[in-house]
């Protein structure tokens, strides 16, 4: 397509001067029907999501140093033996992003869990962090909740006993990001997570 340069536009009537001598009835006519049509702009309208009854069992495999409650609708899917795994909801398709690392250089642990924290905070609304700090359990950590309706991933969370071990988490969802619509599903998984951190043990 060749682009053109002109001078200006001209006037409606120049044109239409041109039209036949029926032109200007008919395209009256078909102005005034399509007045008549009226527009009523209908509710956004989301997808009904059915969640699931509360309830747990505990995970605890030979091969992971922990415990925890594990919602019973869930699957703890290794991904790479003792290190990488995901925690799969799929009736709702949900993911937790599960590392484990062992004799952890904890500040670089902890420096990793803030950059991807931080990395979602151009399309995050606020920041909520709650800190873990369970002695008797020798658990600490820290909570983080992202809210915004784009947010790739509304909470992450890390574990660790200071010593010997480190666990991280982040939920995401299987779809393109509209938090608003999604909030019952967001807030239901949520508790899932504070159950799973409440119960959480080491061995």
């Amino acid at each position: 397509m060749k682009k053109q340069k002109i001078d200006g536009l001209r006037p409606m009537w120049a044109s239409a001067v041109r039209w036949p001598f029926w032109g200007l009835p008919v395209c009256l006519a078909v102005c005034l029907a399509s007045c008549r049509r009226t527009y009523t702009p209908k509710p956004r309208t989301y997808i009904h999501i059915e969640l699931p009854e509360k309830s747990y069992r505990v995970f605890d495999s030979a091969a992971y140093p922990f415990r925890f409650d594990l919602p019973v609708y869930a699957r703890f899917e290794p991904v790479k033996a003792e290190t990488w795994a995901d925690i799969v909801v799929p009736s709702l398709g949900a993911t937790i992003n599960f590392t484990y690392i062992a004799r952890p250089n904890l500040d670089s642990c902890i420096r990793n869990s803030l950059f991807f924290v931080e990395r979602n905070l151009p399309k995050a609304n606020g920041l909520y962090e709650t800190e873990i700090n369970r002695s008797t359990d020798r658990v600490y950590g820290y909570i983080y909740d992202l809210t915004g309706p784009e947010v790739a991933t509304t909470c992450q969370f890390y574990l660790t006993d200071s010593n010997r071990h480190f666990v991280r988490g982040a939920l995401y969802l299987n779809c393109v990001p509209n938090n608003d619509s999604l909030a019952p599903v967001l807030d239901f998984l949520r508790a899932d997570i504070g159950r799973m951190i409440e119960t959480f043990q080491w061995k």
